[in-house]
């Protein structure tokens, strides 16, 4: 049994040689640049840009036509029709850059995991191996060995898991960036969220499409309402122009509800995220102070070195903790500069962190 679980352990620890033979090389990018990769390499955004193009020659097509007929409904669905057209290209900025994001994370998390996977699997192994010494020497049952031989297999598979895992991450960032020559730096830039959702409802709901969309088509409907007054139109169609009218109020009213409902989701998401990551900095804080105590402890004799290396996986599991509450902390911040209509390839969010930053 011994010499499967040293065999399975050196498979594993050279397969992990191995990786980090093949990445060795690679070039560590940060955030700015990863995203700036990704938005050069995505199909989504060239078609994007092409259609965002397409729809300002139409625009400008559409307003020439409109010289000499001079429609007023015409020019306010030409309007309308362009500020469609850049919606959905920020909306597809928005998407590449996010995935981008979260595909810089997960491998800088992956990694993480995959240090703390491969700690616990040699404290399972020193444990099982510790075991069996105890069992030849009668002071350890068949029981106990099992039970050690099951924590370390579970142990194993975690790691391998952590191994998979790690693979795929670092595949589906290499697919954005078109480059198995770069890798994440892991550095990320904590920004505090100071917009204030009374002071930007009022501007988003303004430049809405949809409510735009619902207030041109109450205009219509009242315009047809005062036409069949004028000319006398029997009561059936005058009770039918009526209630299209209180209908498109109703929408207009549900356009603006919906509208407020995301943007209030939205706010309360990205600071939930950011006290998220707050109150995961103060965990880690403590354990940082349970690993300096258990450090001394060690030194003075009165703890083991597995107690400290149990400590430090302690350790690793709060910066990750940490780490990943930032991760959505930024993906929430981005969502909300593009639900309010900001370009986030400007997001000062994805600047890089500079020295003394947090995160």
């Amino acid at each position: 049994m011994w010499k499967k679980h040293k065999t399975v352990f050196m498979c594993l620890s050279l397969m992990l040689m191995l990786s980090g033979m093949v990445n060795a090389n690679a070039a560590e990018i940060p955030l700015g640049d990863a995203v700036h990769r990704a938005l050069q390499e995505s199909l989504e955004f060239k078609i994007a840009q092409l259609e965002w193009e397409n729809a300002q020659l139409a625009y400008q097509k559409a307003s020439a036509d409109n010289l000499l007929a001079q429609s007023a409904y015409n020019q306010r669905a030409a309007e309308l029709d362009l500020l469609k057209s850049e919606k959905a290209y920020k909306n597809s900025i928005a998407n590449v850059v996010i995935s981008a994001v979260r595909a810089f994370n997960d491998v800088s998390l992956a990694q993480m995991n995959l240090k703390i996977s491969e700690e616990q699997l040699r404290l399972k192994q020193k444990a099982r191996d510790l075991t069996e010494k105890k069992l030849q020497m009668q002071n350890a049952s068949e029981y106990d060995l099992l039970q050690a031989e099951a924590a370390l297999a579970s142990s194993q598979m975690d790691y391998q898991a952590a191994v998979n895992s790690l693979e795929e991450k670092k595949q589906n960032f290499w697919l954005l960036t078109s480059s198995e020559a770069v890798m994440p730096d892991g550095g990320l830039n904590f920004v505090p969220f100071e917009w204030e959702l009374a002071g930007v409802l009022p501007g988003l709901l303004e430049a809405s499409v949809a409510v735009k969309e619902a207030e041109d088509s109450l205009a219509l409907s009242k315009l047809n309402w005062e036409r069949l007054r004028l000319e006398g139109t029997a009561d059936l169609m005058m009770r039918e122009a009526e209630n299209a009218v209180r209908l498109a109020e109703l929408r207009l009213e549900q356009a603006r509800t919906n509208l407020t409902q995301q943007a209030q989701a939205a706010f309360n998401g990205v600071k939930q995220a950011e006290q998220a990551y707050r109150a995961r900095q103060i965990s880690l804080q403590l354990e940082q102070r349970v690993y300096d105590i258990t450090k001394g402890q060690v030194e003075a004799g009165l703890k083991t070195e597995d107690d400290l290396s149990n400590a430090q996986v302690s350790l690793w599991q709060a910066e990750r903790s940490v780490y990943e509450a930032l991760s959505n902390y930024i993906t929430a911040y981005l969502e909300w500069e593009d639900l309010i209509g900001r370009d986030v390839r400007d997001s000062v969010i994805l600047q890089p962190a500079h020295a003394g930053a947090e995160g």
